[in-house]
């Protein structure tokens, strides 16, 4: 009776019970959907969404006395997410019975059923019927998409909820038993994806053999409100507060490493994998979101991986290899290197390839040596492992949303470990970060820069210099400006207050140099000027008659 949602057929009544010499126990239609799946079995995992249900409860647990039947609370949808992941993978879902919330309910839950199993909407039938309600439009627009594999390589990128209508085009089946709607799929491998506080929860509750072995407590964060705009501004907030979060470093057993950050259960897509932890939404790009908080490998974890036995640190990043991603994300998860040591002395720090950067650079080696890692304690893998024991720390710095204080002593300890092996030489008091990338370009970049070398500003470029003299550049200086990005972060490495101007798109909206100035006292004025496109790596041009009297206004201040 099932098909794919582009071939939907509807089923027939279930006939009514033969009349029997002794009277029959009353049947309910959504007890008998589940038995009939079910066929006998005596073990599995059937979830009631809601409360209050003690007929259907008891009917089922009559029917399967070995059956693990729970009522779960779908109105927090954290807390249901938790508990489905926990009780998983889920044999049969009940929804409902109520047509309110349908289409989130699905949205939410669907996915946590195994494939193969059944999830049923009591009176749902009418979902695929001529007057369908929203859940029933929702499949509806799926099946009529174009057929297209989940997970086939494609130029560019899916949007997310263009790769949730594509799961349910290509992998859900419907039917109507009775008056009740009836769904399954057939994806064999869907995660859970859990972010920092609920992966707490989840290995808490799980018991073992996964643990977290230390945290260090949220602090107050500092007051983002370092930043003045001018003459516009962007569409975020860059004064934002910067929320607060504690730190973690935990301890998993028998866990997949594979590229690009990820780190897997089989059941869970940990939250060590995710660059911005911070997000409401989850994601990396090595996985399929098929619901919000679901989603598949994009590279289906084989069976017979190899195993990396020992202890290892994950230190890996999903854009690997790029400077500005290291100076924020991975330096910000370096602090868990001393307690990695401490917890075994053999300890060994995992990468892996990058999709363009298959392999470390020099650059990298040496920074990470910089940072106490010897480049012999660095393994990179090329492909999926499992890891017989995987030791991995919260980062304490998060584009856009979030900086731990403590990250402080991170920056002080590799800063001055660059800057005692910089040249003795002296350095400008004014320092101009010029950029020699395509993406980000500012158009009219020689106008802008004749105009700050009429103040006394060098243009410099830090990919010239050695990491050493950058840093010691940055701290011998008055006054740091350039064009907003990664050239510029090394005002992390500044102990001491600096004036920062930085000149940008009203597009570029991460708060990067805002975080590390709000932690450091430093000063920003932002330039902004109009973006030629939409998003963060359009091109733009600084419009001196616009811009210009505010930028000069600016510089005449110094």
């Amino acid at each position: 009776m099932g098909r794919r949602l582009g071939r939907l057929l509807r089923g027939e009544a279930p006939s009514p019970p033969t009349t029997q010499a002794k009277p029959a126990a009353p049947r309910d239609g959504v007890a008998d959907v589940v038995a009939d799946h079910l066929d006998g079995r005596t073990e599995a995992v059937v979830v009631l969404l809601g409360s209050n249900r003690p007929q259907l409860l008891q009917r089922l647990r009559t029917l399967g006395p070995g059956w693990t039947v729970l009522e779960v609370d779908d109105t927090d949808e954290r807390a249901c997410h938790l508990e489905l992941t926990l009780a998983g993978p889920v044999d049969v879902v009940v929804d409902r019975a109520q047509p309110a919330g349908r289409l989130v309910r699905f949205r939410d839950v669907f996915f946590h059923v195994r494939a193969g199993g059944v999830y049923v909407v009591p009176g749902g039938g009418t979902e695929l019927g001529p007057e369908p309600g929203g859940l029933g439009r929702h499949l509806a627009s799926a099946a009529a998409l174009e057929a297209e594999p989940l997970r086939a390589p494609r130029e560019g990128t899916r949007r997310v909820p263009e790769n949730i209508a594509l799961a349910i085009r290509m992998h859900v089946q419907a039917r109507t038993v009775g008056r009740h709607l009836v769904l399954s799929h057939d994806l064999p491998d869907v995660l859970s994806k859990l972010d920092e506080d609920e992966a707490d929860a989840y290995l808490e509750r799980l018991g073992g053999p996964h643990r977290v072995l230390l945290e260090i407590p949220a602090e107050t964060p500092p007051d983002a409100r370092v930043i003045t705009e001018g003459p516009g501004t962007r569409a975020r907030d860059m004064a934002a507060p910067i929320t607060q979060a504690a730190i973690r470093l935990r301890d998993y057993r028998d866990v997949v490493v594979d590229v690009e950050q990820l780190v897997l259960t089989d059941r869970v897509v940990l939250p060590d994998s995710y660059r911005h932890n911070q997000y409401a939404r989850l994601v990396n790009r090595g996985i399929i979101d098929v619901s919000p908080r679901l989603g598949v490998p994009v590279r289906p974890v084989p069976d017979d991986l190899p195993l990396l036995e020992g202890t290892y640190l994950h230190l890996d990043n999903e854009i690997r290899g790029h400077f500005g991603h290291t100076l924020t994300e991975v330096l910000s998860r370096m602090w868990s290197w001393s307690a990695a040591l401490e917890i075994d002395p053999d300890v060994k720090v995992l990468m892996t390839a990058a999709r363009v950067r298959p392999e470390l650079a020099e650059w990298e080696l040496d920074f990470y040596e910089t940072c106490g890692i010897p480049r012999d304690r660095i393994l990179k893998l090329d492909g999926a492992a499992r890891v017989e024991r995987l030791l991995s720390g919260s980062p304490m710095f998060s584009n856009p949303q979030f900086v731990h204080p403590r990250i402080l002593e991170t920056w002080d300890r590799v800063g001055d470990t660059l800057a005692a092996r910089a040249s003795d030489r002296e350095w400008p008091s004014r320092i101009f970060i010029g950029r020699r990338l395509a993406k980000r370009a500012c158009l009219n970049a020689e106008e802008v820069e004749a105009v700050f070398a009429e103040y006394g500003f060098e243009v410099v470029y830090p990919e010239d210099l050695p990491l050493g003299d950058q840093v010691a550049m940055f701290r011998a200086a008055d006054v740091v400006a350039g064009y907003a990005g990664s050239g510029m972060f090394h005002i992390a490495f500044v102990p001491h207050p600096l004036r920062v101007i930085q000149i940008s798109s009203d597009g570029y909206t991460p708060r990067n140099e805002v975080l590390m100035s709000a932690l450091r006292g430093h000063r920003i004025d932002a330039v902004v000027s109009a973006a030629q496109a939409a998003g963060v790596q359009a091109d733009f041009a600084v419009d001196l008659e616009r811009e210009g009297p505010y930028l000069r206004s600016v510089l005449e201040a110094l």
